[in-house]
């Protein structure tokens, strides 16, 4: 929910990361985009101009419940991923640091916005759980409503193998006080999240088994209870912003 909102086989990661070796002006054909075109098209009918959706919506709402709300932390700030950008950092984990590797398992998204990585990491993977933690509570209802039309829309076009055991939890609260230590991925976009707030996280992350993978964006978990395995560059709804890729390790 952070940003700056100043009013087939693994393939090495291409357009929106640091390590892109683009050079023409007309950029070469991007395998994983290829490979994932049917997945790109279901996103854009639950996030794009089908739904009334422009590129400002989330943004908006957040703004507009902020001020009628009177909440005023910055750490509320809004901001949201790119479809193509996080695909490629999914495949990152799964080819770089063993996540995904199986069906299964607890995707988590730490302030979860109108839930674009929650639908994003569900065409992704075929997780069990899938997790969106929102303390806005007009933020919280679009994520809901936008499940209607995943189970009316997407569905049917992913079919029942693929999707019925995948269950979606979205909760409208504090991710200070819920719980989330079930999770083998944690994804939070914390590039407006103070130092006191990422302590806090931190420390409530402690309860996550070891080897879960945390992935934030320009703020780091922070103790020795998590080992940095990557820091790169992903494009996002307000431009390029650093990723950390950290592991929850035994020490604490």
């Amino acid at each position: 929910m952070s940003d700056s909102d100043s009013d087939a086989s693994i393939e090495p990661p291409t357009q929106g990361f640091a390590d892109s070796t683009l050079t023409a002006t007309e950029p070469p054909p991007n395998p994983l985009m290829e490979s994932l075109k049917q997945e790109i098209d279901l996103f854009d009918k639950l996030y794009g101009k089908q739904r009334g959706f422009s590129e400002t919506y989330g943004k908006e709402i957040s703004r507009a419940e902020r001020k009628r709300e009177g909440y005023i932390s910055t750490t509320l700030t809004y901001g949201e991923i790119k479809f193509e950008t996080f695909a490629e950092l999914m495949n990152i984990l799964k080819g770089r640091h063993g996540a995904m590797k199986e069906d299964g398992g607890v995707f988590v998204d730490i302030g979860c916005g109108i839930g674009k990585p929650l639908f994003g990491a569900a065409l992704l993977h075929k997780f069990d759980k899938i997790v969106g933690i929102e303390i806005l509570e007009d933020l919280y209802k679009v994520c809901v409503e936008t499940m209607q039309h995943w189970t009316k829309h997407v569905k049917p076009v992913l079919g029942e193998e693929r999707t019925q055991d995948m269950q979606f939890s979205f909760l409208n609260n504090d991710f200070l006080i819920a719980d989330w230590s079930d999770a083998d991925i944690v994804f939070m976009n914390s590039t407006c999240f103070n130092r006191s707030l990422m302590i806090d996280l931190s420390a409530k992350g402690k309860a996550l088994a070891p080897g879960t993978i945390v992935v934030t964006t320009t703020k780091r978990m922070v103790g020795p209870a998590f080992d940095l395995v990557e820091e790169l560059q992903m494009e996002e709804s307000w431009g390029d912003a650093t990723v950390y890729i950290q592991k929850r390790v035994e020490r604490s």
